[in-house]
């Protein structure tokens, strides 16, 4: 039976036009059979009338819902079968859904018709539920504001009843359900009005943002969000809110009903409340600097095709926040030239009651309804499970673990107290510190600058050579004052054997600093061409890259211990060009594999010369890899991890160690995953080589042994657009893998999720203790902030005018160590 013609019949109604097409079926508009007015007639798809069981909970529950009487819900008038379908008729409402409302308002509605909107629809849940009635599908699509100004809600008894088509989970939950649904309605357990408010709340966030409150690359990544991260921040979204806004919502969506509003009701009414308040703008004092916040991480509509009942015409030391520390009087001015400034005069966000902000979460062993929406989507979109095989385990305990960054100190509890306080040492008399902050070092020594001003006087810098275990000036040392003219210090390194370090200074040009421990003396100061990036401690020299403007093309610079400029190890003429005039030679550098990796274009003197690809160790320059192509080399031909790299250029394919010597073959269809660039934010290095394959807008990622080319373990990500896989930029933090904006944080040798995803897209990732990771993120007004999170969600966080910087395996914030 295919779609009705206007003019024709269905169950004594006169169709009159198509309102809607969904994957249940059908909704028209058309003409009572007796009565002057115009019903929504919604004809459901064949299989849901062979459905014995479905029949008969549609019969049910739609004989509930037409006892409904509710200024609120669409009325049910009847229901039926005719012609092998069923139906139901819904009094026709003019007016439009409320997510056709948020497609022309993608930023989120006006606040005061968000909380009218919750109002009225919690009224008619908590009516309903009061009648033994749950909805299960509340989401914007079911909201209709009539044109009388009314919002109303529809599809009781209906959406939720069985598969839609190809959106069908196949246990009665569409897609678009997911997006608002309740952890325990998706585990397949007892559901009730609370399940509901729930739903209400995730349609809330998204009124308010524009946003759904959690996403990902696939449904089964928005099952899992829901049932185990925390609730996103509404007022990371939306700064003009109250943080009221955020705790109001969070209750609303806690994973466990019993901690939910007792009624939806007192759930909007909190919620209105909230959001006529006024966003704090009151100056931070230095006791509030160092707080906790509440703040939680954290998106496009649910659309649809036509609605029953919507017409479709739209219309020691010292505490944390005491002295000491960086928002103490002495460190109370604006920084100098750091890279992490100061925010005076941020607004403060109420801490939360409990030193763990953590709701309740749903165990990760979940019911078989959950297990079954997971398969059945799987079975629909072509997902795979994570897989592992009995070798790659077997290999993957036999290899040992390398983390590429140092392993943290547990992170399980909110500091209460720093380490230690650096203290006020430098300057003369009368001089006042303006900024602190760690930039560099090991797990021995840190390096700090420091900014100070004597009266009216400029601003003068000093380099502190600071013994990490003690937060005092290493012996013999003393602060080193630094001209840094209209350049400011930014990353530091020491040499492995301590004798020096060095530091990169930014500016309009760049230039590196060499200085002897002994002495507490610079040796020298080395004007750059352009950028300076990537300075690294590399045996007895520093390296890093000069990167002046094109045309000019980069190079590999060397300083000695002692200050002197050796040779580039990069081989390249700073002023060759390609013969289209482009610059001739690109230079990606990774510190902690030790490698530098040139790609040469072709000589413009020479027309019959190639591009060419080199590897050059750091340490003692030596070129350990030369390739000759046609083509230069795209970014997914190799990557690195912290043995070597991988390689794929179409002739050559491998896992090779930093000596060059190829130690495996890459396993049969994959390649290497796409690699990071080295001077954004993490390591780039990874613990074992990652590699890639994709399918449509399926990627399978996969890590791999080194010495032998097992694949270890495998996941899949799946791309929104259903022709273009996803872009993975996978980085290394201990032994764990990110993925690009940490939607995955995975064990780099079994391959499992290892912790919660926080997935922001402006944030450095400072390490893990191996069950929790560390992050810094820039709130701009709202101040920095150092997160912790694991398998649960986030674990604590701090909020302070510095950035967290982690060095040698310790966190340190201003003059402070943390951990």
């Amino acid at each position: 039976m295919g779609a009705l013609e206007p003019g024709s019949v269905f169950a004594g109604y006169t169709i009159e036009r198509l309102l809607g097409v969904g994957g249940m079926g059908e909704v028209y508009v058309a003409r009572h059979p007796r009565l002057p007015r115009s019903d929504a007639i919604k004809v459901l798809a064949a299989q849901f009338t062979r459905d014995e069981q479905y029949r008969r909970r549609f019969e049910r529950e739609a004989d509930l819902a037409a006892s409904l009487s509710h200024p609120g819900i669409v009325s049910v008038h009847d229901r039926g079968e005719f012609d092998g379908r069923l139906w139901i008729a819904l009094a026709l409402v003019d007016g439009v859904d409320v997510s056709a409302l948020l497609a022309s308002s993608p930023g989120g509605l006006p606040n005061n018709e968000v909380a009218r909107a919750i109002t009225e629809v919690a009224d008619a849940l908590d009516y309903a539920g009061a009648r033994g009635l749950v909805h299960r599908d509340v989401k914007p699509a079911n909201i209709l504001l009539a044109k009388t100004g009314h919002y109303l809600l529809t599809d009781f008894g209906i959406a939720r009843m069985g598969p839609e088509s190809s959106d069908l989970t196949g246990t009665g939950m569409t897609i678009g359900t997911i997006a608002y649904a309740s952890p325990e309605q998706m585990q397949g357990l007892p559901v009730g009005p609370r399940s509901d408010q729930y739903a209400l709340a995730a349609t809330a966030f998204h009124l308010l943002t524009g946003a759904q409150p959690f996403t990902g690359t696939s449904p089964v990544a928005v099952i899992m969000a829901h049932a185990q991260q925390p609730v996103p921040s509404v007022c990371r979204r939306r700064p003009d809110l109250a943080p009221q806004v955020d705790a109001v919502i969070a209750r609303a969506m806690a994973k466990s009903p019993q901690e939910r509003f007792a009624t939806s009701k007192e759930f909007a009414a909190a919620l209105g409340h909230a959001l006529s308040l006024a966003a704090p703008h009151v100056p931070v004092s230095p006791a509030d600097r160092l707080a906790p916040t509440v703040v939680n991480p954290g998106a496009g509509p649910s659309g649809s095709a036509g609605h029953p009942g919507s017409s479709g015409h739209p219309s020691s030391p010292t505490p944390l926040d005491s002295a000491g520390h960086p928002g103490s009087p002495g460190h109370s001015s604006p920084p100098a030239h750091h890279s992490s400034p100061a925010h005076p005069g941020r607004p403060v966000h109420p801490a939360p009651m409990g030193a763990r902000s953590r709701r309740t979460r749903v165990p990760l062993v979940f019911g078989g309804v959950l297990l079954a929406i997971i398969v059945a989507i799987g079975a629909a979109l072509g997902i795979q499970a994570y897989q592992r095989s009995t070798a790659g385990a077997e290999e993957a305990a036999r290899l040992p673990r390398r983390p590429v960054t140092p392993v943290l100190p547990a992170l399980d509890t909110r500091p209460d107290q720093p380490v230690w306080a650096l203290p006020e040492v430098t300057g003369p008399p009368g001089a006042r510190t303006l900024d602190v902050q760690a930039l560099g070092g090991d797990s021995d020594i840190v390096l700090f600058a420091r900014t100070v001003r004597v009266g009216s006087a400029d601003r003068t810098e000093y380099l502190e050579i600071v013994d990490a275990n003690t937060g005092r000036l290493v012996d013999g040392t003393a602060p080193i004052p630094v001209d840094t003219g209209d350049r400011s210090l930014r990353t530091c390194v020491v040499s492995t054997d301590h004798s020096a370090v060095a530091c990169e200074l930014s500016g309009r040009t760049g230039a590196v600093m060499v200085a002897d421990v002994a002495t507490s003396t610079i040796v020298t100061m080395l004007p750059a061409r352009g950028d300076v990036l990537g300075l690294t401690a590399a045996g007895d020299r520093f390296v890093f890259l000069d990167g002046p403007d094109r045309p000019r093309s980069p190079q590999l610079r060397v300083l000695g211990r002692d200050g002197r400029e050796l040779a580039p190890l990069s081989g390249t003429d700073i002023d060759a060009t390609t013969p289209s005039g482009d610059a001739r030679h690109g230079i990606e550098l990774f510190g902690l594999v030790g490698l530098a990796f040139i790609t040469s274009g072709p000589d413009a003197s020479n027309p019959l010369s190639k591009w060419e690809f080199r590897v050059v160790r750091l340490e003692d320059g030596a070129e350990i890899l030369r390739r000759e192509t046609v083509e230069p080399l795209d970014r997914d031909t190799w990557n690195v991890f912290i043995d070597g790299f991988v390689l794929d250029d179409g002739e050559t394919r491998g896992i090779y160690d930093r000596n060059g010597t190829k130690t495996a073959d890459l396993p049969s269809g994959w390649r290497p995953s796409e690699r990071p660039y080295p001077t954004e934010g993490g390591t780039a290095e990874t613990s074992v080589p990652i590699v890639i394959k994709t399918d449509g807008n399926k990627t399978t990622y996969a890590g791999v042994s080194p010495r032998n080319g097992i694949v270890l373990w495998e996941q899949q990500s799946y791309s929104a657009d259903d022709k273009q896989p996803e872009r993975l930029l996978f980085r290394g933090v201990g032994t764990l893998i990110t993925t690009y904006e940490m939607s995955r944080i995975v064990d780099a040798y079994s391959g499992e999720y290892a912790i919660s995803a926080a997935s922001p897209d402006d944030c450095t990732i400072l390490g893990t203790d191996g069950t929790r990771i560390a992050i810094a993120r820039d709130y701009g007004s709202s101040g920095n902030r150092l997160e912790v999170w694991d398998s649960e969600g986030q674990v604590w966080e701090i909020t302070s005018e510095h950035m967290a910087v982690a060095v040698g395996g310790k966190i340190y914030l201003g003059n402070l160590r943390l951990f």
